[in-house]
């Protein structure tokens, strides 16, 4: 019981930093890059989309990960 609450709440952490640490650091990239040359906020959104896109396949790692080790600890 004990190691499976530290296995969720441990998933649960990484899942949200894998999701705010790029879309934090893309999404002020593309802020700067934007005041830089003036474009609105051309860059900003496609930092944010591209940020998408790196957290969609490191969550779908970590999912991948994940459900081998839970495999494991439920034996």
């Amino acid at each position: 019981m004990k190691k499976s609450l530290l296995f969720s709440f441990s998933l649960i952490g990484m899942i949200g930093l894998v999701t705010a640490v790029p879309l934090f650091i893309l999404g002020l990239f593309g802020s700067i890059l934007d005041q830089r040359w003036n474009t609105g906020r051309d860059f900003f959104v496609l930092s944010c989309a591209v940020s998408v896109v790196i957290t969609y396949f490191s969550i779908r790692k970590i999912v991948k990960v994940a459900s081998k080790k839970l495999d494991k600890l439920n034996k």
